[in-house]
């Protein structure tokens, strides 16, 4: 009977306290919804990012993928007044076994300032791999820059509407964020540079 009596006459302060404690359960449950309505992704996803600004580099990269699923880089000289104002790129894997990006090692070429022309190699970290430049992976996800919302209050009480431009692979309802899984490395809409999803190793 004391508590109901204290209920009544704090009813306000009660819900004051609550509600922050409801809204951060509401968040949690909300965030993890897509991938409870969805199964994760199956397929390792590999992509680059270019270099913020010219570094110098005075050969341009190209990357391709041939027709039996290898990645390969071309060089090619390429300077302008006798200036280099080529970007270099980061190699990235996304791994669906710890659903994290790794940073794979990609360097400059030993004999980068011989090169003369025109030259085309297997990319050394990816040799193992045979990737499908299908835009959509076998198992439905693609590469999106769209983010999605959450309809109606809810939505835009937990979640804050969209999540913005960040790249995410994306599934019908179900969208699963680029996270590096080594030192703090953000993506963003316009640096990310589609490869290929890993079939095989």
């Amino acid at each position: 009977m004391a508590f109901k009596d204290f209920a009544k006459r704090n009813f306000v302060l009660i819900v004051g306290l609550a509600l922050p404690v409801l809204l951060v359960a509401g968040f949690m449950v909300a965030a993890s919804l897509p991938r409870i309505v969805a199964d994760p992704p199956k397929y390792d996803l590999v992509f680059a990012v270019a270099e913020g600004g010219g570094n110098g580099v005075p050969i341009a990269l190209k990357l391709t993928v041939d027709k039996e699923g290898s990645l390969k880089a071309q060089y090619t000289r390429n300077q302008r007044n006798g200036y280099a104002y080529n970007m270099w790129k980061k190699l990235y894997l996304y791994e669906v076994a710890t659903q994290k990006v790794r940073q794979l090692p990609f360097p400059y070429p030993a004999d980068m300032d011989k090169i003369t022309e025109t030259r085309e190699e297997v990319v050394e970290a990816t040799k193992g791999l045979r990737l499908d430049t299908a835009t959509e992976s076998p198992d439905g996800y693609s590469l999106s820059y769209d983010g999605y919302s959450h309809s109606g209050l809810v939505g835009e009480i937990f979640m804050g509407g969209r999540y913005g431009s960040e790249p995410r692979l994306k599934k019908g309802s179900s969208a699963v964020k680029l996270v590096s899984g080594g030192e703090p490395t953000y993506f963003y809409y316009g640096n990310i540079e589609f490869i290929g999803w890993v079939k095989s190793r």
